[in-house]
């Protein structure tokens, strides 16, 4: 099989792997493939060898950033999530593939996940307290920017009018982006983080142990603790506190996650052969109903905390 020739190359010839992992990383569209080698190798050799390989997968976007400042036409802000998401959801993954090596249960490594975002939501809160503003104020100056570079690019003028009817909707947009922006861009480095590790799992799985992701995977359930730390939550943030009202995408993901596997779960004692499609069409169902789906989602997570569905449901 050609996967099992590919890892046992990865896995035997540490310096040519390295080099491999370094340059596919500046690779446009295969450049995730840097990390999941890195991801593999900390699986199947542990934690060293995977901190050399994680590094070589990352250093490739410290790099760009460094030659992509001097172009005029970047925004700062962009170029900075950019880097920050794609290095801390790196050094995640190798951390998460640390923990699964040992053992760790993907329930207690999603809840660890959710926590340390949490914490860092809540610490950026405390040191910074007008963060809502400074976002505010980051969104209107990259909105600004786009319509720049967009008014360049057309060469047209628009009306007063028409800029005066994007700028309410921009700033409509805005006012709603920045009390969750916080709590966004954790979840969108925690999400490239497991989803990495999710994939290095499945290829370390389909060359050693076939079948073993699925059986992990579906057996994602969240403690009492979080359950009730997430109904705290939603009364907090219905009662418009600013720091939780921050964090509940964190919570609602963290859920959502827990979710889903259920749901899956559910699927897979299905014996019909159209399994498949009722699955697909319930994936699109959530996509086109968001964000209520994931609230619904979640609110699942939340009931097989205490009714434990999975002992109730064991053949369909």
């Amino acid at each position: 099989m050609w996967l099992e020739r590919i890892t046992s190359y990865l896995l035997r010839h540490r310096y040519r792997a390295v080099a491999l992992t370094f340059v596919v990383t500046f690779i446009p569209w295969i450049g995730i493939l840097g990390i999941l080698i890195a991801a593999l190798v900390t699986l199947c050799k542990g934690v060293v060898e995977g901190a050399i390989f994680t590094l070589a997968a990352s250093l490739p976007y410290v790099i760009v950033f460094l030659f992509s400042g001097n172009d005029p036409s970047a925004f700062p802000l962009v170029l900075w999530a950019i880097m920050g998401v794609a290095v801390l959801s790196n050094v995640l993954t190798w951390i998460f593939a640390v923990m699964l090596r040992r053992q760790t249960s993907w329930s207690v490594i999603l809840q660890i996940a959710a926590l340390v975002g949490v914490l860092v939501v809540s610490i950026i809160h405390l040191v910074y307290p007008d963060v809502v503003t400074w976002w505010g104020t980051q969104l209107q100056a990259y909105y600004a920017h786009a319509q720049a570079v967009t008014a360049a690019l057309k060469n047209t003028a628009t009306t007063a009018a028409t800029s005066a009817t994007a700028s309410d909707a921009q700033l409509e947009m805005i006012n709603a982006t920045k009390q969750y922006a916080t709590g966004s861009m954790v979840v969108g480095i925690l999400f490239n983080a497991i989803l990495q590790l999710i994939i290095a799992r499945w290829w370390q799985s389909a060359v050693f142990t076939p079948g073993s992701l699925r059986r992990e995977l579906h057996g994602i359930r969240l403690s009492q603790t979080a359950g009730i730390l997430f109904i705290l939550s939603l009364v907090l943030s219905y009662l418009g506190n600013t720091v939780v009202l921050d964090i509940m995408p964190i919570l609602y993901a963290l859920f959502a996650a827990a979710g889903l596997s259920l749901i899956h779960y559910l699927f897979g004692l299905m014996r019909s052969p159209t399994s498949w499609f009722w699955l697909a069409l319930l994936y699109m169902t959530l996509i086109f109903a968001m964000p209520t789906s994931v609230m619904l989602v979640a609110l699942l997570a939340v009931i097989d905390i205490w009714l434990d569905l999975r002992k109730r449901f064991r053949k369909v």
